[in-house]
């Protein structure tokens, strides 16, 4: 596995700065998702910090943030409107342009979980720093959690890109429940007859 590669070093739409909506602003009042998504810089920064002493962290700046400046207000966004599970367009975001490519820079497996991990904390110690940590800061911790644990499944896909990509078409893609031999039969205690015992 190349820890650098053509296709992270050509810097097409990967190596952008922080859109200028996200530009870091002083916030006194608002909901801790107004006041992250106003400090999304900071947050980064706080999570760069947190990372140092992971030793797949060595990447250059750009990649290492690699498309956390897009997903993550995406994400607050989210949480703020009480979503329970990450939109469509941010699953590719999620699994293309940032599963995809820490696979590409040779981004150890168990650390995919761990970089979630240090940017759940970085939102919480800049929320911190601000003075926030009331029941309002607790709970969109607790949404944002959430989301956090699907961005991991997603980034695991997109990591994984390969090798599901090698399956599909041979009949091993996931199929509906009402497809699979037996268990409408048994919900509705009718038994399959495997499970009555006869061959």
């Amino acid at each position: 596995m190349p820890f650098f590669d053509n296709e992270r070093d050509d810097g097409a739409g990967r190596d952008r700065g922080a859109p200028p909506e996200h530009t870091p602003a002083a916030h006194t009042a608002g909901s801790p998702y107004d006041v992250l998504l106003g400090l999304v810089d900071e947050v980064i920064g706080e999570w760069r910090t947190l990372v140092t002493r992971e030793p797949w962290t060595k990447l250059p700046a750009s990649r290492l943030i690699d498309s956390f400046h897009e997903i993550l207000p995406k994400m607050l966004r989210l949480a703020r409107s009480g979503a329970t599970h990450i939109d469509d367009g941010s699953r590719e975001l999620i699994a293309d342009a940032h599963g995809h490519f820490r696979r590409l820079d040779g981004v150890p497996l168990t650390s995919l979980t761990e970089e979630w991990a240090y940017l759940k904390r970085a939102c919480r110690c800049v929320l911190d720093t601000h003075g926030i940590n009331n029941d309002d800061a607790d709970r969109a911790m607790e949404r944002l959690d959430v989301l956090v644990d699907d961005a991991v499944g997603y980034t695991l896909r997109g990591y994984y890109r390969p090798e599901l990509d090698s399956l599909r078409g041979r009949g091993l893609e996931r199929r509906e429940s009402a497809d699979r031999r037996g268990i409408a039969d048994r919900r509705g205690g009718t038994l399959d007859r495997r499970d009555r015992g006869e061959s």
